[in-house]
């Protein structure tokens, strides 16, 4: 049973931006794709707990959310895939799921590398840092109050399609020799990222997958404000996803930061249908 959990939340707000984008896939016919693919679906959805008051506690406030709802769904015996607005969802799902805290991995597809800290950033876009969080390198009181929260080891993460990184972030991943494949590399068996994941899968022993929309090239659809040339064809990002499976045991997914006020033609949708249809098959081991 695919444990779908609906976050329509983007930076602690509902609905809006890329909170918008779980809704817009659901009523595109996501969960009816899933059925299809005789995968049945229960859903959950998440609520900020309490009113919005400032930006930052909601964010965190969501995640807090999301790990409850995540711990719910394996106790149920429940794959999750949680369908959320912007990335800092991986945080309430690892969390959920005590990742960092056991042998377990994330790879994440992503336009951006999202490590930056609240000393590095020049934005101040909060959404900009949850892989520096997930891995210890900021907001480490508020991630600590995310149920089950656990720093991850920065060799568990494999960080696939990034090409719009700060000079800081590019940095941070020589440093600690971060796993990472650029768009050029994904692709299926033989490729790059397939040797990346046969590594990953030494020191791991389960992953959480997950899809920042963005990291699908602009000629394939505008995910959001965002997004960036230079990103791989869908027929790669699809065979990358494809081959995670025959490689790695996959624990749970999540598919984010779509803004269908960006997307002017559809083909973004179309592309969120297809990696989420991708995503869901993973529940299935090969």
């Amino acid at each position: 049973m695919i444990g779908l959990l609906r976050v329509p939340y983007h930076l602690g707000r509902a609905g809006i931006g890329m909170g918008a984008g779980p809704d817009r896939l659901l009523s595109a016919g996501f969960e009816g794709l899933l059925h299809a693919q005789g995968l049945p679906v229960t859903m959950r959805q998440v609520e900020l707990p309490g009113p919005f008051q400032h930006e930052i506690g909601a964010y965190f406030g969501v995640q807090m959310a999301v790990a409850r709802h995540i711990r719910d769904a394996v106790e149920q015996g429940d794959f999750p895939f949680v369908l959320g607005g912007d990335c800092g969802c991986v945080l309430g799902a690892t969390a959920g799921l005590s990742l960092g805290g056991q042998a377990g991995g994330v790879i994440w597809f992503d336009a951006h590398g999202d490590m930056n800290t609240p000393e590095t950033t020049t934005s101040g876009f909060l959404d900009g840092m949850p892989v520096a969080v997930l891995t210890g390198g900021c907001w480490a009181g508020l991630a600590a109050s995310i149920p089950g929260m656990t720093v991850l080891p920065t060799d568990h993460l494999l960080l696939a399609g990034a090409r719009a990184l700060d000079d800081h972030e590019r940095d941070f991943i020589r440093l600690v020799k971060m796993p990472f494949v650029g768009p050029e590399g994904l692709g299926g068996i033989g490729s790059e990222f397939s040797a990346a994941v046969s590594e990953l899968a030494e020191r791991v022993e389960s992953v959480h997958v997950h899809v920042d929309l963005d990291v699908i090239d602009i000629s394939d659809g505008r995910a959001n404000e965002f997004a960036a040339d230079g990103g791989p064809t869908l027929d790669a990002l699809d065979a990358a996803l494809r081959v995670i499976g025959a490689q790695i045991s996959v624990n749970s997914v999540s598919l984010t930061s779509y803004n269908p006020a960006v997307d002017l033609d559809g083909r973004a949708l179309s592309a969120g249908l297809r990696l989420g249809s991708t995503l869901a098959g993973l529940s299935v081991p090969d």
